[in-house]
């Protein structure tokens, strides 16, 4: 696909490589793995779910699966 005469740079990642984009977006960003990010988020734990370090993750878990 071209955009502006040029190749776009879009990339489709596995769900392996999803999981470990979240996994290293939610250690970074929350000082935990990506499998607590995703525990704590179904279970509705975090006190402010629109901090943008939380919304940073969270936009994350479509891509693991």
């Amino acid at each position: 696909m071209k955009r502006n005469g040029r190749p776009s740079k879009v990339r489709i990642l596995s769900r392996k490589e999803g999981k470990k984009l979240l996994d290293q977006e939610a250690r970074r960003s929350l000082n935990m793995s990506g499998d607590e990010f995703v525990r704590r988020w179904k279970a509705k734990k975090f006190d402010n779910p629109d901090r943008p370090e939380v919304m940073r993750v969270a936009f994350l878990l479509p891509l693991a699966g």
